[in-house]
């Protein structure tokens, strides 16, 4: 008979005492890294934080990327809770706001709503063929997702840069590499008046909360939470994992090309050759840190939103340069992949056995 410790912790306080506690370890390991170089912590982070909460224009640059982690991120939560590594999101959001910037020009005549929902669902089809191309290399192929993901994402930002100069060129755009402007119909509306946060923060919600009501509460989302933990009791209850692979690429590449798509008539109006790189992977820290629980990804999101917004003040205000910021997040990393191996023995051990392993832990020690 399994034992429960009465001191264990429900699981949602668990993740926040998760996070926090990651958070905590890596702020005060980069606060001894700014001390050897003779710089003041609390002056630092009081920059950092200054820079991307005080007034309502640095409120808005966090916010404004804040809406494009919590999008990236939630596409990383949808392949990771399936035990997918879709390492692709980049070139699967390249891919929508490639989509949606050629359906933004040529809808010139199309009224506004019905325009920038034709542009969003440009750049999830977009995205989410992208994916799932690379889940079938990996299903029927035998293809390592890590590599064939990856690999894509360099074929997206050549092959989008390519209809810079080829498909969709035009004479103004040669200098700038960028493609002609969207309609002005297929702009998002801006929510803080001279700022760059637009609806597209309403449309990221949407989708988290619709994420999270796939996996947490729906049969199919069940399916994919047991091929996660164990693939073969999946395959043996007949569930067919390379089935789900394909529909979490599917998915997940949905919602990063949506994000390539709101990015573009929300914040770019046009194409611009490698307009953005590497938030893809910033989304994934985002999934990470939150513990792939779509309920922390807001949270997360906004604090890798202060830590990107933030970074620009200590370069200009503080004569730290922006660097600082990324060591900041490599440790955070660091402690994230740590805690991800064995999440609930690291903590309790390092909080002095506040909580208990857990009844899996449990079994696991009979």
């Amino acid at each position: 008979m399994i034992r429960r410790s009465a001191h264990r912790l429900p699981r949602p306080v668990y993740e926040v005492l998760r996070l926090l506690f990651i958070l905590i370890l890596a702020f005060g390991i980069n606060s001894l890294i700014l001390i050897a170089i003779g710089k003041n912590p609390l002056d630092v982070y009081g920059e950092l934080f200054y820079g991307s909460l005080a007034g309502t224009y640095s409120l808005a640059k966090t916010l404004r990327w804040m809406t494009l982690l919590l999008l990236c991120g939630t596409s990383a939560a949808i392949a990771f809770n399936g035990g997918v590594l879709n390492l692709g999101i980049d070139g699967q959001l390249y891919m929508g706001a490639m989509a949606a910037t050629v359906a933004g020009i040529y809808g010139q005549n199309i009224p506004h709503l019905p325009l920038i929902l034709l542009c969003m669902l440009a750049g999830a089809l977009a995205g989410s063929l992208w994916g799932v191309f690379a889940g079938f290399l990996n299903v029927k192929c035998g293809a390592n997702m890590v590599v064939i993901t990856l690999m894509m994402n360099y074929i997206a930002t050549l092959f989008t840069e390519w209809c810079i100069f080829t498909p969709l060129y035009t004479e103004a755009g040669v200098a700038a590499k960028s493609t002609a402007n969207i309609a002005q119909q297929a702009h998002l509306s801006v929510l803080i008046p001279g700022t760059q946060v637009t609806t597209a923060l309403f449309a990221a919600l949407l989708v988290l909360v619709a994420a999270a009501v796939w996996i947490q509460y729906t049969a199919s989302g069940f399916e994919t939470r047991i091929v996660d933990k164990n693939p073969l009791f999946a395959s043996t209850m007949g569930i067919s994992v390379g089935k789900k692979t394909l529909v979490l690429m599917l998915a997940s590449g949905a919602v990063a090309g949506l994000a390539g798509a709101l990015e573009i008539i929300g914040v770019q109006h046009r194409f611009v050759s490698s307009f953005i790189s590497g938030v893809g992977f910033d989304g994934m820290v985002v999934s990470m840190l939150a513990g792939n629980n779509m309920l922390l990804l807001p949270v997360a999101a906004f604090f890798m939103g202060v830590m990107e917004s933030g970074s620009a003040s200590l370069e200009m205000f503080a004569g730290i340069p922006r660097a600082m910021a990324e060591v900041l997040m490599g440790i955070i990393i660091l402690f994230v992949t740590v805690d991800l191996k064995r999440p609930k023995e690291f903590l309790t051990k390092m909080l002095g056995h506040v909580c208990s392993p857990g009844p899996e832990s449990a079994r696991r020690s009979r």
